[in-house]
């Protein structure tokens, strides 16, 4: 089993990316989750490291950086930010692989793959020459979604979606005026191309805006039954595993 570590200081982040590690590759353990420096270097004190690191680089206290100034970081670390291309490169060079904000599975695996044919070992003074260069940039997420309309192709604004749903294998978008269309992209790829604040996963089938909700009723086996507008044919449950997730969502 492959031990590993996410440091991450939004919560909804790094529980959406231990999730997609799961679909990925089922021997990575996710042995603790640290959202800041302090956090991390306190743990790393008390713990063996881990075979691998998924890190951002912007932590609430500080810069991921803080962490190897105090700590010797011997394992191979993929960095889950955004960066500019230089820095990019320069992680690439030394054997540092990234995933670019907003994660998604391809890039995972790959990242995932290179660890285990590689197994890098990043030297520190390495990683303050490359972390000392990063500017500090903001996750760019997806404005539009490419659509199908008769003959057409047309680009419709997430503004006006509602949600997106699953269909007898067919992802489709449903628009706040009823409209129903089909996308090429999975349910997988839209919430990881598309700004979490805006759309939450609440189960397999349906990825919805915040604004399309009307209510929210407690529903048997600690799981919560939406009622969207426009209305779903289908009944809109959040389920039970991301019940806490999708609280801390609508509390931001």
């Amino acid at each position: 089993m492959i031990k590993a570590v996410i440091i991450e200081d939004e919560l909804l982040t790094a529980n959406r990316l231990k999730r997609l590690i799961e679909k990925v590759q089922a021997d990575i353990e996710i042995v603790a989750t640290l959202q800041t420096v302090k956090e991390s270097l306190e743990w790393l004190a008390m713990h063996a490291e881990p075979d691998l690191y998924f890190m951002d680089i912007q932590l609430s206290d500080g810069l991921s950086f803080d962490i190897f100034s105090a700590f010797t970081i011997t394992k191979p670390v993929i960095f889950t930010t955004a960066y500019d291309e230089y820095a990019i490169k320069a992680f690439k060079a030394n054997g540092i692989d990234y995933l670019l904000k907003p994660i998604v599975k391809e890039e995972l695996e790959k990242g995932i793959n290179k660890f285990q044919q590689y197994n890098p070992q990043p030297a520190a003074s390495t990683l303050k020459e490359i972390l000392s260069n990063i500017t500090n940039h903001q996750a760019v997420y997806k404005t539009n979604i490419l659509i199908e309309w008769r003959d057409q192709l047309r680009s419709m604004p997430i503004t006006e979606i509602a949600y997106f749903r699953l269909s007898q294998k067919n992802t489709q978008l449903v628009t706040f005026e009823k409209k129903v269309h089909l996308v090429s992209s999975t349910l997988d790829h839209l919430e990881s191309a598309i700004d979490p604040a805006a759309f939450f996963r609440v189960n397999r089938q349906f990825l919805i805006s915040r604004t399309s909700i009307q209510q929210i009723n407690l529903y048997f086996g600690n799981r919560l039954k939406l009622f969207l507008q426009p209305a779903s044919e289908e009944e809109v449950i959040v389920s039970r595993d991301r019940v806490p997730d999708f609280k801390l969502w609508l509390d931001r």
